[in-house]
């Protein structure tokens, strides 16, 4: 959605809203140009993750599973860390 600074500025609730609750991406506009992007957060949290993971019946096994083909995957892409 393209939204001005000024209907941010009158309406930053709704706007929000939108954003996270719709997933939207509010596109800010001054005087007809670009100035800046809000955007849902990507990414989950560790125990957001651990509590969709336990809803559907994950277990230690599962984990260990999972762990295992996490590390092989590494070992293909490679690490990009920079440390």
């Amino acid at each position: 959605m393209i939204v001005t600074a000024t209907e941010l500025a009158n309406e930053s609730k709704s706007i929000l809203d939108r954003v996270v609750n719709g997933g939207e991406v509010a596109e800010i506009q001054r005087h007809g140009k670009t100035i800046a992007l809000i955007q849902p957060q990507v990414g989950a949290r560790r125990s957001e993750i651990v509590r969709l993971l336990r809803g559907r019946g994950f277990n230690a096994t599962d984990s260990k599973a999972l762990k295992a083909a996490m590390d092989r995957s590494s070992e293909v892409v490679g690490y990009a860390g920079g440390d």
